[in-house]
């Protein structure tokens, strides 16, 4: 079996660029980002047989143009493709980057997989289900096919970790800090993942 699975991370978004957000779900592109999609969409040559995205906004607007460049495309949300949202979302509103450092680095440092910060948030061990999900889903795509799939930092890292790594799975306090160390991944930055 052999998928061509093509993980995009989405433009720029408010959050990126430094600004306060509200809803984590409904960021959107800045001005920057939105060229950034644009540009993107006529990087590609071939047309691919699926185009999934996150359902988070910045996600969606990234792919669009791509979506127009390529109509006969499958199209699918998925939620397993959705950022890691590890601060609960109600104490984040309002907040920039900046705002939410010092909760961030404590986070990290405490390598907890199974810690769950509040409503609407999930642990790591949440995270990395999921995402072995999605490359469950991945391997049950037809052979030989081409898939873009449109997310975010974190979800990519975690899906590219369980390609490259599937063993980690047995130390997920080890998993968590590796994470951590992972290349960082530029807005619509691309990384092709063979299936």
């Amino acid at each position: 079996m052999s998928i061509k699975l093509i993980m995009i991370r989405h433009g720029e978004s408010e959050g990126n660029a430094g600004l306060a957000t509200t809803d984590h779900r409904t960021i959107p592109l800045t001005e920057k980002g939105k060229m950034q999609a644009e540009k993107l969409a006529r990087v590609w040559n071939d047309e691919p047989d699926y185009i999934l995205m996150s359902p988070f906004k910045r996600a969606r607007d990234t792919a669009q143009p791509t979506i127009e460049r390529f109509p006969n495309a499958r199209l699918k949300v998925m939620d397993d493709l959705r950022e890691f949202t590890y601060l609960a979302p109600a104490t984040c509103v309002g907040t920039t980057q900046e705002d939410r450092r010092a909760r961030v680095d404590a986070y990290w440092a405490a390598l907890d997989p199974c810690y769950v910060d509040g409503e609407g948030a999930e642990s790591f061990n949440d995270l990395t289900e999921r995402t072995r999900r999605f490359l469950d889903d991945m391997r049950s795509m037809p052979d030989g096919c081409t898939v873009f799939a449109f997310s975010h930092m974190m979800c990519i890292t975690s899906i590219r970790m369980w390609l490259e790594r599937p063993n980690l799975a047995s130390d997920l306090r080890a998993c968590m800090k590796m994470f951590r160390a992972y290349p960082f991944i530029s807005n619509t930055e691309y990384i092709s993942m063979p299936i």
